[in-house]
């Protein structure tokens, strides 16, 4: 005699085989919805340290057009200090980068010691860099909403000027003839302090500014 198997048997296999198949696909369907959410979220934290690093770069850069300003003019803010750079007389620069007037003016470091702005304070509370203004009158928007939480800084390195400012000519090898340029080193941070950026220039300043001795 042949046996055949119950239709109810035939749908109770049937069934069990199906919550197989749904249970793996909500297995499937959750590990992508896992995956997808943090993707996104990465990419979210990627465009917010790529946000962070422009404004930290845009705010680096401020600073050093703040310095300018400082060494070079056009500065008629009241605590001008533009007769201080002289491309003869190195005398305010001085170790650990001073104070009050000659806030943030390095002397010049030893061949073969570390350069001044490897070594100088750029934090937001430092003592011996410069605030962004702090002598030219600019103002710069920090702490609010999408702005950088703290002012750009910036130190003036003085060095020996070895020529190469003016085509074809030689700076003169005589200590009484001697010329020096200034190193700039900014500093600006972003939305978060720990976000930085780093730029530097060198400034050439020709002659005395008017009205200086």
């Amino acid at each position: 005699m042949s046996r055949s198997i119950a239709p109810s048997l035939r749908r109770d296999r049937s069934g069990g085989f199906s919550l197989i198949v749904v249970l793996l696909l909500l297995v499937v369907v959750t590990v992508l919805g896992v995956g997808a959410a943090r993707l996104s979220l990465v990419n979210e934290r990627s465009a917010r340290s790529d946000r962070d690093q422009e404004m930290a770069l845009q705010a680096a850069e401020a600073a050093l057009v703040d310095a300018e300003l400082d060494i070079l003019g056009p500065n008629a803010n009241a605590a001008s200090r533009l007769c201080l750079f002289n491309n003869k007389d190195v005398a305010p620069f001085v170790e650990g980068c001073g104070s009050n007037t000659n806030l943030g003016l390095c002397a010049p470091s030893a061949p073969g010691t570390t350069p001044a702005w490897m070594k100088a304070d750029l934090s937001p509370g430092s003592k011996t860099s410069v605030a962004y203004g702090t002598f030219t009158g600019q103002t710069f928007v920090v702490g609010k909403g999408a702005a950088p939480a703290a002012l750009p800084r910036y130190i003036v390195e003085v060095m020996r000027n070895n020529g190469g400012w003016q085509a074809n000519r030689l700076e003169s090898a005589r200590a009484g003839q001697a010329t020096h340029i200034f190193r700039v080193t900014a500093i600006g941070f972003g939305v978060d302090t720990d976000t930085q950026v780093v730029l530097q220039t060198n400034l050439y300043k020709p002659a005395v500014s008017a009205g200086c001795p």
